[in-house]
């Protein structure tokens, strides 16, 4: 029988997971997924119980509670693996965002979720499963505690997500309520950073930016699609470069990222990649999958890892 390793994130979605799980445990066993759990005890936990289960002989992991969890997930096993194909990871959502879980094969288009612990379990049992890549970040001054270098399943940002994804924390709801209400304390002080984007192509675009994307996924921030077109498994980064905007021109744009229609927008470029540096005179707080892994960067050296991560789809 395949050793499985629940972990269980009880702060996420603001205490519905640990409220859920006595439901969520009794759905795994009607399906017949047999388990050990771990609950995380501190923020990072994650990382060192997923890097130790594979010594410890268990073959998948079940994460319950959001892309946090995920995250510190994946840098465990990726660690554990050698930065190798992993063990095999399945997602049960109960988080703020549940972004990275939108872009598994098949990959939803704008407007749908997967938000639905109770859709998770059918997959977790079915035992299909696919490989998808990785995103690979080096940083000059990683944030105390964090792992380095930094892995990320679903997307890394810097400028104004970076802030709304350090400022959700705070706030007392989940869902896009949350990232909603986000947006508009970070509107009230924010700036532009400044940033040089080197490509693998040999592009070179300095820029003051509102935001810049570097993305494995397509939804980020609940229902914000900011990179729609993207795939977990084609080897190659999309990349979004908002160009300098202000308070009104922020607020214009989020209807069209919700709905996937900024893709022609004047203030939006895209690039696609498998290498990039992005280097600031300032210092840069840096999101990745909803964490910050950094605080006071001014250089990040972030690649792509092709089909690394197994996945329960």
């Amino acid at each position: 029988m395949t050793r499985t390793l629940l972990i269980l994130n009880p702060m996420a979605g603001h205490g519905a997971a640990l409220k859920m799980f006595p439901q969520v445990e009794a759905a795994l066993h009607a399906a017949g997924v047999e388990f050990d759990v771990i609950h995380t005890r501190a923020s990072l936990h994650a990382v060192q119980i997923a890097w130790e289960a594979p010594g410890k002989g268990y073959e998948r992991i079940l994460t319950v509670g959001g892309d946090g969890i995920v995250h510190e997930v994946l840098n465990g096993l990726m660690r554990a693996s050698n930065e190798g194909e992993t063990i095999t990871l399945g997602i049960i959502p109960l988080g703020t965002g549940n972004d990275f879980i939108k872009s598994l094969p098949p990959a939803l288009t704008p407007g749908k979720t997967r938000d639905d612990w109770h859709e998770a379990i059918p997959r977790v049992a079915g035992g299909k499963t696919a490989l998808v890549d990785v995103g690979k970040i080096i940083g000059d001054v990683p944030a105390p505690g964090h792992p380095h270098p930094q892995y990320f399943t679903n997307g890394t940002d810097v400028g104004f997500g970076a802030r709304v994804a350090k400022a959700v924390r705070n706030v007392p709801v989940t869902g896009v309520a949350a990232y909603l209400l986000a947006i508009m304390q970070v509107l009230v002080d924010y700036n532009l950073p400044r940033v040089k984007l080197t490509l693998d192509s040999g592009e070179v675009i300095e820029l003051n930016t509102t935001m810049l994307a570097v993305t494995n996924g397509r939804c980020f921030g609940s229902s914000f699609w900011l990179t729609p077109m993207a795939h977990l498994d084609d080897g190659t980064f999309e990349i979004l470069i908002a160009k300098a905007l202000g308070r009104v021109g922020i607020l214009q744009i989020i209807p069209l990222l919700m709905k996937g229609t900024h893709l022609d927008h004047p203030a939006i470029m895209f690039r696609k990649a498998q290498k990039a540096i992005i280097e600031s005179p300032a210092p840069m707080t840096v999101e990745a999958d909803g964490e910050l892994p950094f605080l006071e960067a001014r250089r990040l050296e972030i690649e792509i890892l092709p089909k690394r991560l197994r996945v329960m789809v």
